[in-house]
């Protein structure tokens, strides 16, 4: 995916309360009835996840593979395998490449360390088929 177009750019923040109790993604805990994200299938979309607390967090996708571009601004090895789980270094970011292929509907994405999703650092993948993205409402 290193000559893709892409067709977004996405940003996720890790964060957590000062006693470790609490997990957030761009600042919200997880609700499973919130879209917190959208994606079109077919497309490729280049997200950097930022880690901004003192502990190692996890980027985990359901659904898509993706292709790890950097660990805090350093091109990773050019093979480009493909994870669906990588770490983020505390006070570090990652960029990852995501194809998003066949699957449309609701998903997840979270830290995969069991007590820090639990504790609400889960957000919500919406992937639409292409044609409903930007369609419009007749007569809105």
């Amino acid at each position: 995916m290193s000559n893709a177009k892409i067709a977004a750019r996405k940003t996720m923040v890790y964060t957590e309360n000062t006693a470790g109790t609490v997990f957030y993604i761009n600042g919200r805990t997880f609700d499973p009835n919130r879209t917190d994200f959208t994606s079109t299938l077919g497309t490729v979309e280049e997200w950097t996840v930022r880690n901004n607390s003192d502990e190692d967090h996890s980027f985990h996708l359901h659904t898509d593979h993706f292709q790890l571009m950097s660990t805090n601004g350093k091109a990773e090895d050019p093979s480009h395998s493909v994870y669906d789980t990588v770490n983020v270094p505390r006070r570090g970011a990652v960029v990852i490449r995501v194809h998003f292929t066949k699957f449309t509907g609701r998903t997840v994405l979270h830290c995969h360390i069991l007590n820090h999703e639990d504790m609400g650092m889960m957000a919500v993948l919406d992937i639409v088929p292409p044609h409903t993205r930007h369609q419009k409402t007749p007569g809105k």
